[in-house]
């Protein structure tokens, strides 16, 4: 599939009549700008990803929403007689380049993430029939995108590539050694000891046969004696002085041994990244399998099915990376199929299943984690911003349930649809907010 270039939504407007700039290219080029601007404030503000998108996706979004506002300034900016072409605040205008500003910015996935998730959970309940043909392409394209960056995360290779140890060569042992010294002085002494009892110096207290004519043989046994010995001791005082030091091994050894700790450790590096996803998989699967919630330290079996779908969706998000495909949104919807007598076809209203997570004191967690991650704006924004309220927000009727969330308080959905909103609106909220969290990941 080709990636929806940029420019292209506006032009899928104006191709479809619902923008109408009387064919001045000028005007077109200020609405281009206007989306480049708020481009720059997505990649510059993710967290502003999905109230933007949830503007974007509504043809009856309130022109009074701070998005609204935000986008009508951003275009006043680049078009400062706008009013002269449009009735009013151009709704249809402001979303246009809304939709624009997020294709343009879903370069960076966490705006990506934003966008896809919240195309997945509202726009089923938009009335946007006359646009619908803009959307599939825009949506389909990001989603492929954020999932391609979603599998690598997630993929287990067929083999693990390991480099060769790097070679270690030591720096040449040096020997330490002490010069030898022959003391030629003492070893002429010595000899002229052995030759005989005088010397031209004086007596030598030596050998007491005087030098022989014939060969004497007591003078020469005296004399081999006498020399043998004279030149073993001055030898063996020489060697004894040069004999080498003690040799220290010390850096070598250490040398090796921390290049087979940093081959050892890039090795486990390697088989731990290339099994996190194996691993992963296989930590859901006893998740779904035993049906039992680490947050609650309680059985889903147990609890009321709502209270469970939304436990589900929460304890599930706490295992897995920000980025996920879409199959594990298609996880979470089996396993809440599984929990034991469910009925495949109830639905409950979406105003009927936020009260329910409001009160519940399983789902503590999940609205101490929907306060911190998503904070209540003052305009539309996820539903994850009413359930981080809490029971201190004031009652909601219907039509400004719908200008707070974008869809009627009414809306039906299966509790497999509630737990799959849920978990979209957490890991957007993650991705956009940046918000460190404790959490007991499968990786």
């Amino acid at each position: 599939m080709k990636p929806i270039m940029s420019n292209q939504v506006l032009l899928r407007f104006l191709s479809a009549g619902l923008i109408n700039l009387n064919g001045d290219d000028a005007k077109l080029t200020k609405l281009q700008e206007a989306a480049g601007d708020l481009a720059a404030i997505l990649k510059k503000s993710p967290s502003k990803a999905a109230s933007f998108a949830l503007i974007a996706f509504d043809p009856q979004a309130p022109d009074t929403d701070p998005v609204s506002d935000e986008a009508t300034a951003v275009l006043q900016k680049r078009w400062a007689t706008y009013v002269n072409t449009f009735a009013g605040k151009p709704m249809t205008v402001i979303r246009a380049i809304l939709l624009e500003a997020l294709v343009q910015a879903s370069g960076d996935e966490t705006v990506g993430v934003a966008f896809v998730a919240s195309a997945r959970n509202v726009l089923p309940f938009m009335d946007a029939v006359n646009e619908q043909a803009i959307w599939v392409d825009v949506v389909a394209d990001i989603e492929q995108r954020v999932d391609a960056r979603a599998e690598l995360e997630w993929a287990t290779p067929e083999s693990i590539h390991i480099q060769k140890m790097p070679l270690v060569t030591p720096s040449p042992i040096e020997l330490p050694t002490a010069s030898a010294d022959i003391n030629t002085q003492a070893l002429a002494q010595r000899l002229q000891a052995a030759a005989g009892p005088n010397a031209a110096s004086g007596p030598t207290n030596g050998n007491p046969y005087q030098q022989p004519q014939n060969q004497n043989v007591q003078w020469v046994t005296e004399f081999g004696t006498r020399a043998a010995e004279a030149i073993s001791t001055t030898l063996k005082t020489a060697l004894e002085e040069s004999e080498a030091g003690s040799i220290d091994l010390s850096k070598p050894l250490i040398q090796l041994s921390q290049t087979v700790s940093e081959y050892v450790e890039s090795i486990l590096k390697s088989v731990s990244v290339a099994t996190s996803g194996l691993q992963r998989r296989t930590n859901l699967i006893w998740w779904k399998e035993t049906l039992y919630s680490p947050s609650a330290r309680a059985s889903y079996r147990d609890l009321p099915k709502p209270t469970a779908a939304a436990l589900m969706a929460f304890d599930l998000y706490q295992q897995v990376p920000t980025f996920s495909p879409a199959s594990v949104t298609a996880f979470l919807h089996e396993t809440v199929l599984s929990l034991p007598d469910i009925d495949h076809g109830e639905q409950r209203s979406i105003r009927d299943l936020l009260g329910e997570a409001v009160k519940s004191p399983e789902l503590c967690g999940l609205r101490d984690m929907a306060a911190q991650l998503v904070p209540d704006n003052g305009g539309r924004g996820p539903v994850l911003a009413l359930l981080g309220a809490g029971e201190n927000q004031p009652a909601l009727d219907d039509e400004r349930f719908k200008r707070k969330i974008g869809i009627p308080a009414a809306t039906m959905l299966s509790l497999p649809e509630w737990a799959a909103w849920l978990f979209r609106e957490l890991q957007t909220a993650e991705a956009t907010q940046n918000v460190a969290k404790p959490k007991r990941r499968g990786n």
